[in-house]
């Protein structure tokens, strides 16, 4: 199409408010690839222009008339009603409105616009520059008309603020009806908003007090974008529909049916909630089988990959609440359902924070198990809550079954005695800190580790098992100390080398390795129950592991052999010393379903430490299995053995189990010689949340979720 004949075929109005309340869209949760919004606000004066040609107007505000060329293809007819006849094409005409409304419309093809809201219009003389009415002070631009976009001419920055400026193809006024159409590529923008609805269509209804938009609709505000199929908006009541929504909002996106909203925010019925990533949920995932331990890992950072094609359980919510001026904690759920093939799993109400990195905290979890090791069994609920950007807070009322006094004799077992516990804890990206309590033990079992850096964490505990490195975890009655890892992993033939450096204080408690397996304790060497000795520790641990020596096979049916090196030397306050090395290699088997791991270890101790827990108990050989093997798609099976050699004695055993199909998992674990049982679970989700109600809210109302 040429200028000329676009330029014929545009017609902008430009309507002023008489209060500074103004027909605003209001804005729509989204954003993303598209950006959208949606329209809120009061018209105050209907558009009620009357065709004229200034024969009744006085001399001083007769409009300006320039005869112009007839266009070669003259623009399409439009119907109006006027009190007068329309005057011939070809000549630029005068809209008398009421004193607050300017309206221009530009019949000319070649010719220049500008007026003000008294009804002047200026001729085709591009020289002059925009009129002012003193009263409003809006001016419409001089510029030409041409080019082949609409866009341009719809210059928020230009217009007054209170001002509506509508821009289509075709228009017409039907005086009779009492509506103003516009149509073909039909723009309205409201000055002073930031806002703007694009439709095939756009009809104003002056009775009703409604705009009414058809066809490709797009609603735009702050770069936000909602596209639909229609929308509608009362005016009076600042109350509107949109038909088939479609918006996004921080990658998240949203489909519905329809959508019914005020300036407060927007209220979806029928639709889905597609999160800008799949959703990983995961609480200790890591005490499962070792393969089920690795595949969390991976899926934890890489949960695209790991999506299912048909997933076995969808997730549905009666209801959500998205609070899209909330960075964390933005989504609240309620009624949500995980619904499986032939049974359905109900979840409270929980929130999440949907962004680009989703966050799940769900306000009530299930404790089962003893991992922080406090006796027996523990059972109860826990109570979450969502804190800053990365942060949990938590706390559980428990029931013990079992367990015993710790410093009491073996022969002073409880199990079966009932008692009652509780715990508290902290998590967020660089603090974890836990707290716990049993009756039946009579025991305080707490921790405290905050990452200084990617490489350096503090970690501390009282009764705690801790991380000992190359000595596996142990249990101080208090230790503070600072760790330090360093990885290389560019040495020729090394496909690990990890240095890891630690400083701090312990003091030890011997009858803390008296658990519930003699046998175990035996492998220490006890020097006394009620010795408490406390000093300071440095050490040094080097680990060293190889590229496989040979590998045959694919990922499903194979072998490799690695070779594994460590040293530690430790120096204590106390001036004892002691140094340990270890070799020996590790073959790792794949078969179809099972998966296992069996290591020797050649040993050496020199020197000895003045503690008893952090003592090397593997003995001067040992060997150890890791191994589990998938029984079926829901059921995968493992154990972990370490045997002492020397000794002839188990220090570690372990029987593991995950249940569930591949995209929801619960994880078993039983340590025999810890007394440790844990119980977790690893949940991925990918696909679309399908919701009856989502309620988008534009601005805070104190936690009040009922809706809009």
């Amino acid at each position: 199409m040429s200028s000329a004949h676009l330029r014929a075929r545009i017609l902008a109005v430009s309507l002023t408010l008489l209060s500074t309340n103004s027909l605003a869209l209001p804005s729509l949760a989204a954003s993303s690839k598209k950006e959208k919004s949606a329209p809120t606000g009061t018209l105050l004066i209907p558009l009620t222009p009357r065709m004229d040609d200034g024969s009744n107007l006085s001399p001083s505000l007769a409009p300006v008339v320039t005869a112009a060329p007839r266009p070669a293809t003259p623009p399409p007819a439009r119907r109006a009603t006027t009190q007068s006849s329309a005057p011939a094409r070809g000549r630029q005409i005068a809209i008398k409105t009421a004193p607050t409304v300017a309206a221009v419309t530009a019949a000319d093809p070649t010719g220049t616009i500008s007026g003000t809201n008294t009804g002047d219009l200026t001729g085709t003389d591009p020289s002059l520059a925009p009129i002012e009415d003193a009263s409003t002070g809006l001016g419409v631009s001089t510029q030409p008309v041409g080019g082949e976009a609409i866009d341009p001419l719809i210059d928020e920055n230009s217009l007054l603020k209170g001002t509506v400026q509508i821009v289509a193809d075709d228009t017409e006024y039907d005086q009779e009806k009492n509506t103003f159409l516009g149509t073909g590529n039909a723009v309205a923008v409201i000055a002073g908003q930031n806002s703007k609805l694009e439709a095939d269509t756009i009809l104003y209804d002056q009775t009703s007090q409604t705009i009414d938009a058809r066809g490709n609709v797009k609603i735009v505000r702050d770069g936000q974008l909602t596209t639909g199929s229609s929308f509608k908006f009362n005016i009076d009541s600042d109350e509107y529909l949109i038909t088939n929504p479609d918006t996004e909002l921080q990658g998240t996106q949203i489909i519905a049916r329809s959508a019914r909203g005020t300036n407060d925010g927007l209220a979806f019925k029928n639709g889905t909630f597609t999160l800008p990533e799949p959703l990983h949920m995961a609480n200790n995932a890591f005490n499962g089988p070792q393969s089920m331990a690795e595949r969390s890992y991976e899926v934890k950072a890489h949960p695209d990959a790991f999506v299912p094609v048909k997933p076995s359980f969808v997730f549905t919510a009666r209801k959500m609440v998205y609070e899209k001026y909330k960075e964390t904690g933005n989504l609240t759920v309620f009624g949500g359902k995980m619904r499986f093939n032939h049974f359905t799993i109900p979840l409270p109400k929980f929130t999440a924070t949907a962004s680009q990195a989703t966050r799940v905290i769900f306000p009530v979890t299930p404790v089962i198990g003893n991992n922080y090791n406090v006796g027996g069994i523990n059972l109860g609920p826990s109570f979450n809550y969502a804190v800053g950007k990365t942060g949990a807070f938590s706390w559980a009322p428990l029931l013990q079954i079992g367990g015993r006094t710790i410093y009491d004799s073996a022969s002073q077992q409880q199990n079966g005695k009932i008692g009652a516990g509780a715990r508290i804890g902290y998590v967020s990206e660089r603090l974890s800190t836990h707290l716990a309590y049993g009756s039946v033990t009579n025991m305080v079992v707490g921790d405290f580790k905050y990452k200084i850096s990617d490489k350096t964490l503090f970690q501390s505990g009282i009764n705690r098992f801790l991380n000992d490195g190359m000595f596996g975890m142990r249990r101080a009655r208090l230790m503070a100390e600072a760790v330090d890892y360093r990885n290389v992993t560019t040495v020729p033939y090394i496909s690990l080398l990890q240095f890891r450096s630690s400083g701090g204080w312990a003091q030890d408690q011997p009858s803390l390795v008296d658990l519930q397996n003699n046998q175990y304790s035996s492998l220490f060497n006890q020097t006394g129950k009620t010795v408490n000795k406390s000093a300071f520790r440095l050490q040094e641990q080097i680990t060293v592991v190889t590229h496989p020596l040979f590998s045959v096979g694919n990922e499903k049916y194979g072998a490799k052999m690695n070779i594994y090196t460590g040293a530690a030397l430790r120096a204590y306050s106390s001036g004892e010393g002691m140094g340990m090395g270890q070799f020996g290699p590790i073959l790792t088997v794949k078969a179809n379903r099972a998966r296992f791991q069996v290591g020797y270890t050649q040993s050496g101790v020199t020197g000895k430490s003045p503690f008893v827990f952090d003592q090397f108990i593997q003995g001067n050989s040992s060997t150890n299995f890791a191994g589990d093997v998938r029984v079926s798609k829901w059921l995968t099976l493992g154990t972990s053995l370490g045997y002492n050699l020397t000794s002839s004695a188990l220090y570690s055993r372990a029987i593991t189990a995950a249940i569930g199909p591949d995209d929801f998992k619960v994880m078993l674990t039983r340590d025999t010689i810890s007394g440790i049982n844990r119980f977790g679970f690893d949940v991925l989700y990918g696909q679309p949340v399908r919701f009856n109600k989502l309620i988008m809210k534009g601005v805070a109302d104190h936690g009040q979720l009922g809706g809009i």
